[in-house]
């Protein structure tokens, strides 16, 4: 990267070495193609790719839908955010071999996974101790706006995320109690969730 670089924006300036193996030929111009379609900011660049994490999501079950029937769209998306669950785990676990197994340890993994993968959700903590977590999830459900977009949403059981949450406690191995209730889903998908994980 030159100095005649240093005008271009700070999110690409700062995810230089994702684009340093970019190689253009000398009749186009680069930096004129980074200004028109480069994110301007790290908060757009960040809902860009969660918004086409929620299409990815609604597309492959609006195919699914297409190909074997409405009865298979819940089934999968039950599984695949069951088995996302136990890999989210199993990945904490090993990246933090410290990580305790119990209660505020998946609670941790749960937050984690707010921070690093769920810009639109907010959460806040009611109880948090080694018996009981209790978390209240807000924001816009990412998922329920695809499902609206493909028009599957029905055929869903909401929110989509609790298998996701009950495969995070199974893969480490705890003996819970797991509900999680619906305070709000509203048609533009913002929504509040309670989330209660108790002891057996």
């Amino acid at each position: 990267m030159n100095e005649n670089n240093k005008h271009l924006p700070e999110t690409f300036l700062t995810l230089y070495n994702f684009r340093k193996n970019d190689i253009f030929p000398s009749e186009v111009s680069q930096e004129q193609i980074i200004e028109e379609f480069f994110p301007k900011s790290f908060v757009e660049l960040v809902q860009n790719l969660s918004d086409i994490t929620g299409a990815f999501y609604g597309g492959m079950l609006k195919q699914i839908e297409v190909l074997y029937g409405k009865d298979a769209t819940s089934q999968i998306s039950k599984n695949f955010m069951y088995d996302l669950g136990i890999k989210t785990a199993l990945k904490n676990m090993s990246a933090k071999p410290n990580l305790n197994s119990d209660l505020p340890a998946m609670a941790k993994i749960l937050l984690g996974t707010v921070y690093t993968s769920s810009p639109e959700f907010s959460f806040e903590i009611k109880q948090w101790n080694n018996t009981i977590i209790e978390v209240l999830i807000k924001g816009i459900d990412r998922y329920h706006k695809a499902a609206q977009n493909f028009g599957i949403a029905e055929q869903l059981e909401w929110p989509t995320i609790k298998p996701f949450i009950q495969g995070i406690c199974d893969a480490m191995k705890l003996n819970i109690l797991f509900k999680m209730d619906i305070h709000e889903l509203k048609d533009d998908s913002s929504c509040i969730y309670n989330c209660t994980i108790s002891q057996k």
